[in-house]
């Protein structure tokens, strides 16, 4: 099984979300993947599903939205049963951080409906901080409720359900499912860029493989590191190429 991240990893980081595209390279090698005898591929994002799936089309087996909180597969489905009771909470979490941080310039607000996310790659380094610092004061009294959980990203504060849930447990259930259909134990090959993606390699094997993408540290030990999308899309020509051979 092939599972990979989206931003940062099959497309380059944007400096909003909604600019953020996968080349036509990376794109025709993500599709071809689906040529490759005994392969399950896969996406596992921060966005919601139905973003992933616009992205990517149908052309992956599964996706999974907001961390993995929201997986789709072929005649499977799996939505957290915390998402409906945090819902009403973000929406009012939201009003509150809109006003308090309308004066930012380049702070961008992310209204997921079951998650909110502050962005702040286009601030000036200065306001960037104190835009993060006054969104988590706003959480703060429902993180120490544990309503709230706090998700570090790259230069974005994201606020999501206080569940044992992550883009970790996302990889097992899907690795569990596709076992349980084939009757058979699945390695799976994990690609991932970003802090939230050290959850996904956190749940992996000794058989798995663990790529890292960009060049940023990782706290998990990975097997091997690729340079950005770009290189991303060629290990996808030759993982197909080895195994159609």
């Amino acid at each position: 099984m092939l599972l990979t991240d989206f931003d940062g990893t099959l497309s380059e980081v944007a400096p909003t979300p909604e600019a953020a595209v996968v080349s036509d390279l990376v794109r025709a090698e993500y599709d071809g993947l689906s040529t490759v005898p005994e392969l399950t591929v896969g996406v596992v994002s921060g966005r919601r599903l139905h973003d992933v799936l616009a992205r990517i089309g149908h052309a992956g087996e599964f996706a999974a939205g907001l961390h993995g909180l929201e997986i789709v597969g072929p005649g499977v489905e799996f939505r957290h049963g915390s998402l409906d009771a945090v819902r009403p909470v973000l929406a009012r979490l939201a009003e509150a951080a809109e006003r308090r941080l309308a004066s930012c310039p380049g702070c961008l607000l992310e209204n997921k409906t079951y998650a909110l996310t502050c962005h702040v790659r286009l601030a000036p380094p200065e306001q960037a901080e104190q835009a993060l610092d006054a969104f988590e004061a706003i959480a703060e009294p429902l993180l120490e409720a544990r309503v709230l959980r706090l998700l570090l990203g790259d230069k974005a504060m994201e606020l999501l359900p206080a569940v044992d849930w992550d883009k970790g447990h996302a990889v097992s259930w899907i690795r569990d499912h596709v076992a349980r259909l084939t009757a058979h134990p699945v390695a799976v090959i994990y690609l991932g860029d970003d802090r939230t993606d050290e959850d996904a390699f956190a749940a992996l094997g000794d058989d798995d493989v663990a790529i890292g993408v960009g060049g940023r540290p990782h706290t998990h030990l990975i097997d091997a590191r690729l340079a950005g999308p770009a290189s991303v899309g060629r290990f996808f020509a030759a993982l197909r190429a080895a195994r159609t051979i």
